[in-house]
């Protein structure tokens, strides 16, 4: 197939649209997927649209690729005082209520505008968190497409009434691109009338770039002893909601009480629940033994070197973390969250699955994946294969077929 072979097929404009752009999983798949769009031979420039600027905390903004056009919507510094705040893990019911009573409204009001301006330049618009329904013009006539990046069913758990509206939402657009099939499967459960938006497309990682920084120099003053003593490694933001390092850090303990020689834990992240974290650490006397780096730009050579990758989250969409773990033969130990676990290692073949919240459980997993020669080479015959279905190019080609089509004829 070839793609954007003439002008008439090329969108004039893909304009992408992210509400923050910080360091989370979504943020990393939409640099990547900028970088794998820009290689493909005479498809459009992109716009990405950042519809509020989180000044400090836009980590990879120098990743994005040169040839992409940056706008924020909402730049003003008085309209984004308490956002910023609540970025550093600040809450205030008082300062909540008046930021949503006077200041939101100007916001909505400003991005609306703005961003509508930009769209009547754009063929086609790619909201990548699912949060740009309510600033689309729907009456322009551009091809809309949605990503979603988390488990349906988890959310309707826990947000009902959010998910309903949600879906609702998610209806006006022509696409709703599900990254794993058994998020697809969960939408078209709950939501019958989104069965015919629903398309799935894995989040394609290069492993020739992640081969490329994996071998970079580390100026880290604990990586010399780290890397030589050897470390489990961890690459989460620091949010218990969804990523639950504390039945990781549990877990740990119990290991260190049946393996005293167990490789140090280090964790790679940023977030709102550091401290309630390293209170967890010091508690059980893990100071020495358990690491909340922060966020580090370039976490490849530490994922290179790392003995284990261990992922405890309660929910996920597709996490992008475990499939840069295959790529770089890493052994991998993962909570059976919804959605994408299970699928990307192959039901347990590529990587050790374990129920979520289990502390015991994980920290079983974490000694055999250890300690088991044979488990490993189990592992290991499977890494490699399964790392194959998540290279980027099918997923692009993919993408661009739909931005070259309209809603009809895709399947």
């Amino acid at each position: 197939m070839r793609i954007c072979q003439t002008k008439r097929e090329q969108p004039k404009r893909l304009l992408f649209v992210i509400s923050r752009f910080l360091d989370g999983g979504i943020d990393t798949v939409l640099v990547e997927l900028l970088k794998n769009l820009q290689q493909q031979p005479n498809c459009p420039k992109a716009t990405l649209v950042i519809t509020l600027k989180m000044a400090g905390k836009e980590v990879f903004y120098d990743q994005l690729p040169k040839e992409v056009d940056v706008h924020h919507l909402i730049d003003e510094p008085w309209l984004l005082v308490y956002k910023r705040w609540r970025i550093d893990g600040h809450r205030n019911k008082l300062f909540s209520l008046l930021d949503e009573i006077f200041l939101n409204p100007i916001r909505l009001i400003l991005q609306c505008y703005r961003f509508r301006k930009l769209q009547r330049r754009a063929d086609v618009v790619i909201d990548m968190d699912a949060r740009a329904r309510s600033i689309i013009d729907w009456k322009q006539p551009t091809f809309n497409i949605s990503y979603f990046h988390f488990s349906f069913q988890h959310m309707f758990d826990t947000h009902q009434r959010y998910m309903k509206r949600l879906a609702r939402g998610l209806a006006r657009y022509d696409v709703v691109i599900s990254i794993s099939k058994e998020m697809a499967e969960e939408a078209v459960r709950l939501f019958p009338w989104l069965q015919s938006k629903v398309v799935t497309i894995y989040n394609g990682v290069r492993p020739d770039r992640l081969q490329r920084m994996s071998l970079d120099a580390v100026e880290h003053p604990l990586w010399y002893r780290l890397s030589r003593q050897g470390y489990i490694i961890s690459v989460e933001r620091l949010e218990e909601s969804q990523k639950d390092l504390t039945t990781l850090i549990e877990a740990y303990a119990q290991l260190l009480q049946r393996l005293p020689t167990a490789p140090h834990l280090v964790i790679l992240g940023e977030g709102r629940d550091r401290e309630q974290l390293q209170q967890l650490i010091d508690s059980h006397g893990l100071g020495e033994r358990v690491y909340l780096m922060g966020f580090i730009q370039n976490p490849y050579p530490w994922m290179k070197h790392a003995q284990l990758l261990a992922h405890s989250s309660k929910f996920e969409g597709l996490p992008t973390v475990l499939i840069e773990a295959l790529m770089l033969g890493k052994l991998i130990v993962a909570t059976d969250c919804p959605t994408g676990p299970r699928e990307i290692l192959a039901d347990g073949g590529a990587g050790v699955l374990v129920p979520v919240g289990d502390v015991h459980a994980m920290s079983d997993a974490m000694l055999s994946v250890l300690t088991d020669i044979s488990l490993q080479e189990q592992l290991r015959k499977n890494i490699q294969l399964q790392a194959l279905l998540f290279h980027p190019k099918e997923g692009i080609g993919k993408l661009l077929k739909m931005m070259n089509s309209s809603s009809s004829e895709i399947t």
